[in-house]
């Protein structure tokens, strides 16, 4: 093996999170037009709204990504009690959500190469994202994880690299950080001095020059990487 361990991004990188986040969040919208007979469009744009007012008011934080808020702050704009409905909302969310949730293709060769030598290290609460690993099975394969949840901090803040590194008993010139988001996967552990490999299947544009950063577009590309 190449590295002696890999830090691993959950969301977007291992599946693809915008089918299933689009798909999740469309069952609340139809949710939300019977039951408040309102239109798609109306349901939409106080989702649209609330999401963008929480995210920037919690901005840098896990609680900044808790649907449930979401989902509070929208009824309150629409007039509904959020006590009455916001749970179920949520619910309906995730319930949908881990319903559709699949892993990109050959996920599982890079995880059995680096079994339990892999820490995840990922944005979000730490409840959704066990759920998400008792989907994907990821609890086979990893032992270690870090959220933002727990650190306290989001990426690409180095704390939570660092305590990522600490977990693995492992040095940043020891490992290799897999993800993709440049700004907080790839970015965030450049600045540690960690090689990185940038899965940058929605074919985005970046300018960089660092060295160590390599940009893939397949998870084969990867695994031919490690």
């Amino acid at each position: 093996m190449k590295y002696k361990g890999i830090l691993l991004d959950i969301d977007n990188t291992l599946y693809d999170y915008n089918i299933t986040h689009s798909f999740a969040k469309n069952r609340v919208l139809d949710y939300c037009m019977v039951k408040f007979n309102l239109s798609k469009e109306d349901v939409n744009r106080a989702y649209e709204k609330a999401r963008n007012q929480v995210h920037n008011e919690l901005r840098e934080t896990a609680a900044s990504h808790n649907r449930l808020l979401y989902f509070q702050r929208m009824l309150e704009m629409l007039k509904v009690n959020p006590m009455k409905y916001g749970l179920e909302m949520y619910t309906i969310y995730w319930d949908s959500f881990l319903e559709v949730l699949k892993p990109f293709d050959e996920i599982y060769v890079l995880l059995e190469k680096y079994k339990n030598k892999i820490c995840l290290l990922t944005d979000l609460t730490a409840h959704i994202q066990y759920r998400k690993i008792k989907k994907l099975g990821l609890e086979k394969y990893c032992q270690n994880i870090v959220t933002s949840e727990e650190a306290g901090r989001e990426k690409p803040h180095p704390f939570m690299f660092m305590l990522a590194l600490q977990k693995l008993d492992l040095k940043a010139d020891e490992v290799c950080m897999i993800g993709d988001s440049f700004k907080k996967d790839i970015a965030g552990a450049e600045g540690l001095g960690m090689e990185a490999i940038w899965f940058n299947h929605e074919d985005k544009d970046e300018n960089y020059n660092g060295k160590w950063i390599t940009e893939v577009k397949s998870f084969s590309e990867i695994i031919e990487l490690l």
